[in-house]
């Protein structure tokens, strides 16, 4: 397993590297960035369950709280932090937006890459989680992490003298 992520490790750099040379909205950025898209949609498509409606049910059973949460607080972060650099009066540098942020990371070859890179890992780890193995973890309590429930603790029973 150590050489299968190692490989995968090295190629997400390499890929990164080579995309990372490539000037935005051009058609090698494009051609390389959709690549990836595509090859990502294809994992999906291969790795997730079709019938996901025993998993779902599993999950809801074994969820507590509401696990959408946190991605309707980042959304909300995000929406207020753009409207108020755009509503704002002054100059970008005062009140950057994330693409003005994204821009000035640009310009550096190493940062873009970087980018360019953790964009490929976290399309990996959301492939991952929702394959059939992750699917399989899930259902059955796997290991407790972000956005899986811990397993409930059992109370302990005092011993009677």
């Amino acid at each position: 397993m150590r050489t299968h992520s190692a490989v995968l490790l090295a190629g997400g750099v390499a890929y990164s590297l080579i995309a990372a040379s490539t000037t935005p909205f051009t058609l090698p950025a494009d051609v390389l960035t959709g690549a990836a898209i595509l090859a990502m949609a294809v994992l999906v498509c291969l790795s997730w369950p079709l019938g996901t409606r025993k998993v779902r049910a599993a999950a809801a059973t074994a969820t507590t709280g509401r696990p959408y949460l946190p991605w309707i607080l980042l959304l909300l972060v995000f929406v207020v932090w753009e409207l108020f650099n755009y509503l704002v009066h002054g100059t970008r540098a005062n009140h950057p937006t994330f693409s003005s942020i994204t821009d000035a990371i640009d310009r550096f070859y190493l940062l873009k890459t970087l980018l360019f890179l953790g964009w490929l890992a976290g399309g990996l780890v959301i492939i991952r989680r929702g394959s059939r193995a992750g699917a399989r973890r899930a259902g059955r309590g796997g290991p407790a992490g972000p956005g899986r429930p811990a397993a409930p603790v059992q109370p302990v029973k005092p011993v009677q003298p």
